[in-house]
């Protein structure tokens, strides 16, 4: 680790009592960065941020500025590093602007009265928070997000080249949350090293330099924040289900919970289904399958197909081609494996031109009571055919030939357990 950096913490170890919380996490924080830490309930997040500020005791090496943090006084501590805490008691009834001053006692003589400059930056510190309005308040008067700008309003007025922040938007609305943020953001680029502890994975995504995962005590994840939050990460960590998307207007990584995958949980007595679909129409499909309990493939997908993107995003097997391009031989014999491997195969009706006609030529080999064809209800096979003529009789062959054809979900569902009704339903139009 480099010794220059603020912040330096080497087979750290600290909890409560004799219970080891943080074990042997060695890591730095550098100048003018925005540092998350990240983990589960009970990881130690917090801890890790208590025993750095040194209000809990800790073992192993910790520095601030390349001395230990142990040989600081607390007037040195408290002109060199910052803590905001989760919450804070408030016994007595003082004055928001009290509580704000009191940050600056570290920095003043014994027994002597704060400056106008001590005033001016605590004034300012309420400005930047927005509670200017609320400095002759009592803090026992105030709502729980008030007091939390209040306790970070008095770490800016501290003006310490380290801060340290706890949830800092536990008890913030959207708006507050944003600011607050942008805020402590806009510190670290002005040259503070600052780190905080978050629960809410997208508002680290969207403000830290780095987040560094936390689990059982240890460190399992350190870098950048879209590097560190991935989707098997999340799983591994969190237990949790999601996929990554890009924020529309900074372009960073945001997490999308998911409520279903294809794990197949409980689909044993279920058979294994493969999708053909293309041009979006089978997206929908794969995640109805997929919550009914289906362990589900899916055919030939053009990696810009939004179909793709939701077999991708849910795991289900597939076979990427390039897009507006002739399917290769290889990828047709890998469907036709596909097909041979599942127990039903599901035709959701999807635009066909002559570069992947040759999907519907693979499907007429098949036994028609394997397939299961799925026109929207309202829609022709005309509609999708742009072989002049070709892929709609294919499509209609196919249903002569006696493949089950519905126009709803629930009649897909209805025939994948047995009960298709008549093998061809009277919505479906064939021209």
């Amino acid at each position: 680790m480099n010794g220059q950096d603020p912040v330096r913490a080497q087979d750290l170890v600290a909890g409560y009592g004799t219970g080891e919380i943080v074990k042997s996490v060695s890591c730095s924080f550098t100048k003018g960065t925005f540092t998350g830490i990240i983990g589960p309930n009970g990881s130690g997040k917090t801890t890790l941020l208590r025993a750095i500020s040194r209000v809990i005791p800790s073992g192993g090496i910790l520095e601030l500025d390349g001395r230990p943090v142990s040989g600081y006084t607390p007037a040195e501590l408290g002109a060199a590093l910052g803590f905001v805490p989760q919450d804070e008691d408030r016994p007595f009834s003082y004055t928001v602007l009290q509580v704000v001053l009191m940050s600056r006692y570290a920095r003043a003589s014994r027994f002597a009265s704060l400056s106008r400059d001590d005033y001016a930056r605590c004034y300012h510190a309420l400005d930047r928070t927005g509670i200017t309005h609320l400095k002759d308040r009592s803090i026992r008067a105030l709502s729980g997000g008030e007091w939390q700008r209040v306790l970070i309003a008095r770490a800016l007025a501290q003006d310490t080249p380290v801060i340290l922040l706890d949830e800092p938007t536990s008890h913030l609305d959207l708006a507050h949350q944003a600011g607050i943020l942008t805020l402590v953001r806009d510190l670290a680029r002005s040259g503070r090293t600052v780190v905080g502890v978050f629960h809410d994975l997208n508002l680290a995504l969207q403000y830290c330099d780095r987040l560094l995962m936390i689990q059982g005590g240890h460190i399992v994840a350190d870098g950048v924040p879209g590097e560190v939050l991935t989707p098997e990460k999340v799983r591994e960590v969190y237990g949790a289900e999601v996929i990554t998307t890009s924020h529309p207007a900074t372009g960073r990584t945001i997490l999308v919970p998911l409520d279903t995958r294809n794990t197949g949980a409980g689909s044993f007595e279920k058979p294994k289904v493969l999708v053909i679909s293309g041009g979006g129409s089978g997206g929908d499909l794969l995640r109805f399958l997929c919550r009914n309990g289906y362990a589900v493939s899916a055919g030939i997908l053009a990696t810009t197909d939004s179909d793709y993107a939701v077999a991708k995003a849910l795991e289900i097997p597939c076979i990427p081609v390039l897009p507006f391009s002739q399917i290769p031989a290889h990828a047709l014999e890998k469907l036709k494996r596909l097909a041979v491997q599942a127990d039903r195969i599901v035709l959701s009706v999807h635009p066909v031109g002559t570069g992947n006609y040759p999907v519907l030529e693979i499907l007429q080999g098949m036994e028609p009571g394997r397939l299961v064809i799925h026109l929207p209800d309202g829609r022709e096979f005309s509609s999708y055919d742009f072989t002049r003529g070709k892929a709609a009789s294919a499509y209609a062959a196919l249903c002569t030939a006696g493949v089950s054809c519905t126009g709803t979900y629930d009649g897909i569902l209805a025939i994948l357990e047995g009960n298709p009704g008549t093998p061809l339903e009277s919505s479906v139009n064939i021209p």
